[in-house]
């Protein structure tokens, strides 16, 4: 399980945006139930502190950040899977060998 995507927001006041790359996020463990997936962007001068909680009954994430700052773009998900075998698909293990 990974977080992907991007989230972008804007800060009301200078009316600065920035897109945080799901790999700005360190994982943490919200829920002791499996409930929920919680991710966090630790501030920095630059960029705001945004929690982004992956409700897994809802299906969707909870994002929270300073008052003064608005989303542009949520972009954000989880991907469970990992590297899927394609059966179909050749990768060439047997080439250059005479049989």
């Amino acid at each position: 399980m990974s977080l992907m995507g991007v989230y972008a927001l804007r800060n009301e006041e200078t009316e600065e945006e920035c897109t945080l790359d799901a790999d700005d996020f360190i994982w943490e463990d919200a829920s002791q139930s499996g409930e929920q997936y919680r991710f966090v962007h630790f501030g920095t001068e630059e960029l705001p502190e945004v929690i982004a909680t992956f409700d897994i009954e809802a299906d969707e994430f909870v994002i929270q950040m300073p008052p003064d700052f608005e989303e542009l773009e949520n972009g954000l998900y989880i991907h469970t899977g990992g590297d899927e075998y394609d059966s179909e698909s050749e990768y060439g293990y047997d080439q250059g060998y005479d049989d």
